[in-house]
């Protein structure tokens, strides 16, 4: 299990995951309704916002000001019933900078009706995107987020975050068998100069290396699916849906669900960095066997729990 370590309000984490609430459809005294909280140079983006994902951001030390996006997956209560209240305090701290909302057909409904009956708008702009799979969208913090269809009881989507391309790194080793070491020569390749040495012109392309970027692959609620194990191709990270053991395989999949042996499986064919199993049946009182069963596929596995940091490097 990923041990619970709150953020500090002075954390300075580059890119990490903070798990807001962790269990499937009721709360329990130790796990909170879904929320995942992505962290990235000081920017927050909710992915899912139960019941209690503003209280679990104040408890976790993270400022619903700096939330640029909430993600939602899906319609169900468990997943959005929380998002009126955070906006509204959000307006009670002071919020003015806009904030995007983006979900499956239906999003801009839930919030209308929301506060059409509570007689109370929000005094800063909320722009709602109602996605279709495939669409993408550019954040302001630079992360790219693409919605893919996942396989639920009702319209839902699941999510691929991606942080933005990094500054390309010279490839020291390549340099100097190219008879370059350390100096003004290898800045102007940096800068995408061509150079000249010995009558030879080499062009950065000959010793710039990309560096990896990180993943995050949000699946929401779903049955095992196809269309995650593609959008999930060597993925950081994978938070997958995760209720049931497997002896309850079939119950699992007829209310729209995986149990972690799905999920074990998805990881394994997808190739991802570190699977992270989540929204746990109230019925467990431990996550022990769901933990068990997902690691005899697949041993990068973690159970996600409620105010848990996960910090992500590449």
């Amino acid at each position: 299990m990923i041990a619970a370590s709150p953020l500090e309000a002075s954390t300075a984490l580059e890119l990490g995951i903070v798990f807001l609430g962790t269990s499937a459809a009721i709360p329990t005294r130790r796990r909170g309704l879904p929320g995942v909280a992505l962290v990235y140079r000081g920017s927050i983006v909710v992915m899912d916002c139960g019941e209690g994902s503003q209280a679990a951001l104040t408890r976790a030390g993270l400022s619903p000001l700096k939330v640029e996006a909430v993600l939602v997956t899906h319609l169900h209560g468990d997943h959005v019933f929380g998002l009126p209240g955070l906006i509204q305090s959000m307006a009670m701290l002071g919020r003015r900078r806009p904030l995007l909302v983006a979900g499956p057909p239906g999003v801009y409904g839930f919030l209308r009706e929301a506060y059409r009956y509570t007689r109370w708008l929000p005094p800063f702009p909320i722009y709602v995107a109602e996605l279709e799979p495939g669409e993408e969208l550019a954040l302001p913090s630079g992360l790219h987020v693409k919605a893919f269809p996942v396989d639920h009881t009702v319209p839902a989507l699941g999510y691929r975050v991606e942080e933005p391309r990094r500054k390309p790194r010279i490839d020291l080793e390549r340099a100097r068998r190219l008879g370059l070491e350390p100096g003004p020569l290898l800045g102007r390749l940096q800068r995408g100069e061509p150079v000249e040495v010995g009558g030879q012109v080499i062009r950065p392309e000959d010793v710039l290396r990309e560096q990896p970027r990180a993943v995050i692959v949000y699946t929401g609620d779903t049955r095992p699916s196809e269309t995650v194990v593609e959008a999930a191709q060597g993925a950081t990270v994978l938070i997958h849906d995760s209720p049931f053991a497997s002896d309850m395989e079939e119950e699992a999949h007829e209310q729209g669900h995986s149990t972690a042996l799905d999920a074990a499986r998805i990881a394994r064919r997808a190739g991802v960095g570190l699977l992270v199993l989540f929204h746990i049946s109230a019925r467990y009182e431990t996550p022990d066997l769901l933990l068990r069963e997902a690691r005899r596929l697949y041993s990068h596995v973690v159970v996600a729990e409620d105010l848990a940091k996960l910090p992500i490097r590449v």
